[in-house]
């Protein structure tokens, strides 16, 4: 939610001038601005309505916008929001009354854990829902009309954002079925414009459009986190210092050559080339890469949410934005260099251009692409996958590509179809538009196939393309000609044009990420460690290992200059490790690593990045490094004292990972063996890799979490899998907890091991509703096992009697067994603690940042916590603890 007074009292007042039209009744409405990615406003029983930035941006006036928080309001007098929600109480649970604030959480918890079993009850037939938003659109006409909004604006509204191009159906259609429901609901919003006395309909200024339009403007531009500070008992506050900086993603000089941007995953930093000197840094995490404008004068930035900035680099300040809608979304999106025309391959996989100023589809060509065999089998891997890695296995379903002019789009890349025979066939697909008369471009020559395979524009008239066939009749062509100008020997890589002069970047070049390739000798002039790098004639920038930039000759390896980037928010982590006294923290991206004394707020280590770690009562950081170069993989012990690192064993095993002070290893138990069953799970000691236990598992191999400061380990399996079933049937407990269990589809079994020997804590049954919620993470502290689940809620359950003892909704959980304390991230940046045997909410905290680590001293008194800004917080939790422990 965006909680700031001057962003969302415009909305408040619109909601409040409605309302006022409306019978009395004890309702309190509320309305609140959110930043989703999609065009919508949503209701709930009480009185909360829910408007979503993009559809602020959406809304051509205050009457269109009025018509939809009318519409809305109309759902809640309706009280259809409190029907459905009664009737899924009796339908699913058997409830015919409820109690206090605490009974109604409970029920609605039981409804999400029980959707899956009734899913009939949550299914509302077409008519009914088309019903339900014919009354709220009545309502809401009537509402807005005697508000002074002109409710004609409510179909325009619809209109648009349905896509319905004024089209409402009609007797025939009806007839045979064919009337579609937007259509339908068009209709009869159009019959009740039809039916109000004329006087209402007229136009009538409520407020001067410009006043809308600046609050429009400021809704669209706000990019602050949505909150204030908010914070109390704080003990500690440490700025690190140095701050870690995060690896720079994407690097490009301007077309003039006169400025740089380096992007990392939280925003772009801006330099001037002479002298090299940041200018200032936009603010932009999941930014896609950012381009300069064709006239080096702006900077363009987008993301998958088709949000558009536009940057001004003479002023150093945000000039406009637009927030795109896209009704289906897109998979997969690419601005144009002048920032007037979104590509989008939306989810009905067809291709789609739109103009940016005006949100309209200029070119639409439908079932363009089918993905192949393989991109189906990612498709489904990125669904099921549930690792914190899976940003790093992303990918494009499209080569796409503008010209750097802007007037040239194009597109391809394999596609599976059926043959004439009627077998599946994998072929290619490519096409090119003409953006000044926004037709498609015969593609003559090897364009298509070169499109399709990977290309580059190297200019507005040629581009390089990999033949995937034949890589060595890869090409440089003319565009739109297709004549063949070069042949240039490729292999299966990517490329990228680069800023200036006759180079293509490759990615990657053998056992580099990047290489540079001199288009007029066809061979490479540089290869580099790092991926981000860009050319620019005789130059290139490129990041240093210590995390500065460099400005170097393409034909020299010594930088001409460096400079050191401003700080910036911690990116996606890898590791966050802090010493049991709260006194030691590190942390690691995924190239770069640090160590700080929190006392003292200084850096004393500063590293290449690693993929564990933790603190030991030696005085030492274990942490696993990755292979680099000639260096294999190996566990490093950093002494805090010398602050000399010392490299300890290598770790051999592939399937090792490093959680705490432990090892975990899975292998198969039979050569050339699987991972999914038959496997071994061993244990060793971080600090000299030697084995402290291993088990085999000759049946499904089980997923496991290993807590790296709770020193817990949990095993699960389906409890459909052989081996949970074997375990059940030898434990009497837990066959009367299964029979006691329905349906035991989705339903989980767990084992809480001692990592520190194998030892067998307990196990536990999970019943899951028939799948309605699935298991996202685990931990054990004590008695308690928590769960972070699919549905965003923390569920603790007793592992010595299985009962589930609460549920908060919320992430990110932490619990001290000590404090008998819950910490809970409802938000980002917004941290709730709980007391674990009531489940009561004791204290709140609000950061002016999102939250990294949040973690309890080892007593329960204390609460460290990490931000993205790179701020160390310890706060004082003793007086919300319902016990202390003495220790």
């Amino acid at each position: 939610m965006i909680d700031d007074d001057e962003v969302t009292g415009y909305l408040n007042k619109i909601g409040a001038r409605i309302v006022k039209q409306l019978p009395p009744s004890s309702l309190r409405f509320q309305f609140l601005l959110i930043d989703l990615p999609e065009t919508n406003a949503f209701s709930l029983a009480g009185g909360r309505v829910y408007v979503s930035r993009k559809l602020v941006a959406f809304a051509q006036s205050e009457d269109e916008l009025a018509g939809v928080i009318a519409h809305e309001i109309g759902h809640i007098i309706a009280r259809q929001g409190s029907i459905d929600m009664t009737r899924w109480f009796r339908e699913v649970l058997g409830v015919t009354q409820v109690g206090d604030r605490r009974d109604i959480f409970e029920k609605y918890n039981q409804i999400v854990d029980n959707q899956a079993r009734k899913p009939k009850a949550f299914e509302r037939g077409d008519s009914h829902g088309e019903k339900e938003q014919v009354v709220a659109d009545q309502i809401g006409l009537f509402a807005m009309a005697s508000a002074g909004y002109n409710p004609q604006a409510s179909a325009r509204m619809w209109d648009r954002i349905a896509e319905t191009k004024g089209k409402t159906g009609g007797f025939f259609s009806d007839l045979f079925g064919t009337t579609k429901p937007e259509a339908k609901r068009l209709r009869e919003m159009l019959r009740g414009l039809a039916a109000l006395p004329p006087s209402c309909v007229e136009t009538r200024v409520v407020t001067p459009a410009e006043d809308y339009q600046r609050w429009q403007a400021a809704v669209i531009n706000y990019t602050g986190l949505g909150r204030k500070e908010v914070l109390h008992a704080v003990l500690s506050k440490t700025v690190l210092n140095p701050p870690l900086r995060g690896e720079i993603t994407h690097l490009r000089f301007s077309p003039d050559g006169k400025y740089v941007l380096a992007q990392d995953d939280s925003g772009i930093n801006v330099l001037s080339r002479e002298p090299f000197a940041p200018l200032f840094r936009i603010e932009a995490p999941e930014a896609q890469p950012a381009q300069f404008t064709p006239d080096s004068q702006d900077i363009l930035v987008s993301n998958a949410a088709l949000r558009v900035e536009v940057w001004s680099i003479a002023d150093q300040k945000l000039k406009s934005a637009r927030e795109m809608t896209v009704r289906t979304g897109c998979l997969q999106s690419l601005l144009s260099p002048d920032g007037k025309t979104m590509a989008c391959l939306d989810s009905d996989l067809a291709l789609v251009l739109f103009d940016v100023a005006s949100g309209a589809q200029v070119f639409q060509k439908k079932s363009f692409y089918v993905p192949d065999i393989f991109e189906i089998f990612l498709l489904r891997l990125f669904a099921a996958l549930e690792s914190g890695e899976a940003s790093d296995l992303a990918f494009d379903w499209l080569n796409m590509g503008f010209s750097p002019d802007g007037r040239y789009f194009a597109t391809g890349g394999r596609s599976t179809y059926f043959n004439a025979i009627g077998d599946l066939s994998t072929g290619t697909t490519a096409m090119a538009i003409d953006l000044t008369t926004r037709q498609p471009v015969n593609l003559r020559g090897p364009l298509k196939k070169l499109i399709a395979g990977g290309f580059a524009f190297l200019g507005p008239d040629r581009l390089i393309g990999v033949d995937r066939m034949d890589p060595k009749k890869s090409a440089i062509v003319s565009f739109p000609g297709g004549d063949v100008l070069d042949q240039v020997p490729l292999g299966h890589v990517k490329l990228t044009a680069a800023g200036h002069g006759n180079y293509v970047l490759i990615r990657p070049i053998a056992q580099y990420p990047v290489g540079v390739m001199d288009l007029k000798t066809k061979l490479i002039s540089k290869a580099n460690k790092q991926s981000a790098l860009d050319v620019y004639d005789q130059f290139f920038a490129s990041e240093r290992t210590n995390g500065e930039l460099g400005l170097y000759s393409i034909e020299k390896t010594d930088p001409i200059a460096t400079v050191l980037l401003p700080r910036n928010p911690l990116g996606r982590l890898r590791v966050i490790a802090l010493s049991p006294d709260l006194k030691w923290l590190a942390v690691s991206e995924r190239t770069r690593g640090a160590v700080w004394n929190l006392n003292r707020g200084e850096r004393v280590f500063h590293v290449r990045g690693f993929r564990g770690g933790y603190f030991g009562e030696d005085g030492r950081l274990h942490a696993d490094f990755p292979k680099f170069e000639a260096t294999e993989r190996t566990m490093v012990q950093m002494d805090l004292a010398s602050r000399q690192a010392m490299a300890g064993p290598e770790i051999k095993e592939d399937r090792a990972s490093q959680h705490g002070p432990f090892v975990l290893v899975t292998k198969p138990a039979k050569k050339e063996g699987g991972f999914y069953e038959n496997v071994i799970i061993e244990v060793h000691d971080a600090r000299s890799l030697n084995l402290i236990w291993s088990k085999p598992f000759p049946k499904e191999a089980p997923r496991v979490w290993l807590g790296s400061h709770d020193a817990t380990m949990v095993l699960s399996w389906p409890v459909s899998a052989g081996f949970a079933k074997n375990e059940i049937k030898r434990d009497p407990a837990l066959s009367r907890r299964l029979v006691e269990m329905r349906e035991k589809e989705g339903d989980y079994f767990l084992q809480v091991l001692d990592p520190r020997s194998g030892e067998l804590l307990g196990r536990l049954l999970i019943e899951t509703g028939k799948g309605s919620f699935r298991i996202e993470s685990v931990f054990a502290v004590g008695d308690s096992v928590v769960i972070s689940d699919s549905e965003n809620r923390v569920l603790i359950y007793s592992l010595a009697t299985g009962e589930q003892k609460g549920k908060v909704f919320g992430a990110r959980a932490a619990l001290s067994n000590a404090s008998g304390l819950l910490c809970v991230e409802n938000e980002p940046g917004q941290l709730a603690l709980y007391d674990v045997a009531s489940m009561e909410k004791r204290d709140e905290f609000v950061f002016s940042s999102p939250v990294s680590l949040a973690r309890f001293s080892k007593d329960g008194k204390s609460l460290f916590v990490l931000t993205a800004n790179q701020t160390a917080y310890v706060l004082d939790v003793a007086s919300r603890a319902r016990r202390v422990s003495s220790q």
